[in-house]
């Protein structure tokens, strides 16, 4: 797979680095002072930040369709990746999973066949509330869609927004084969994929939080 993200040196200097396969190279040189950057693998799920990276080279490719269909499928992969990842924490708190553990969760996850059944699983999983609960009572985490759509604001369901703008539009691309999307279509669409992964995060951030409070008592 390749994709490529943005590395910032001492100098000031932000440049990109293109990555081929599953391995991120160990440095990079900075353009600009020439300097060899140790690069560090980031936290988290890899594969679902080097899909929504490639969103984001296609959109700069002008490739709008393809744009919308990577930014929908970054989001549900970090969707299933924090469900297992949580399910095997907890689990491991017992006993080791094994790979029969890891099935059932998957076939449990299958079962949630609709994206807002699957928002609202794992917001309760991850944090005791819902969706939409979640979010009214962390309204920060909304700053960054409210600034860039104003119109999200007025919505009484964030979720069902980001259902109707980013994952209906997919829909209609691979149930229907609509390709005819503008520039703006897909520019929104990653943009509210990279927003929904920084709700995820937080939510993630709030589970562990939970657990290590848990673990102090």
């Amino acid at each position: 797979m390749k994709f490529s993200f943005p590395v910032t040196c001492g100098c000031g200097e932000t440049f990109t680095i293109h990555v081929s396969g599953n391995h991120l190279p160990r440095t990079a040189d900075c353009p600009s002072c020439h300097a060899s950057i140790y690069l560090i693998e980031p936290l988290g799920n890899v594969v679902g930040m080097a899909i929504l990276g490639r969103a984001w080279s296609e959109l700069k490719g002008e490739d709008w369709t393809l744009a919308i269909v990577l930014a929908a499928m970054a989001v549900e992969c970090e969707l299933v990746y924090l469900f297992l990842k949580w399910n095997r924490i907890d689990l491991g708190l017992v006993r080791n999973p094994t790979d029969a553990d890891n099935l059932e969760w998957e076939e449990q996850w299958s079962k949630l066949r609709s994206i807002a059944v699957r928002l609202d699983k794992l917001a309760v999983f991850l944090t005791a509330d819902p969706f939409d609960a979640f979010l009214s009572q962390n309204g920060a985490h909304l700053k960054a869609l409210h600034a860039k759509y104003p119109a999200s604001a007025a919505v009484a369901s964030p979720k069902q927004f980001f259902i109707e703008e980013l994952f209906y539009k997919r829909n209609r691309i691979v149930h229907y084969g609509e390709i005819s999307f503008r520039q703006l279509d897909a520019e929104m669409c990653v943009s509210l994929a990279t927003i929904l992964s920084q709700i995820l995060a937080a939510m993630d951030i709030q589970r562990r939080n939970t657990l290590e409070a848990k673990w102090k008592t």
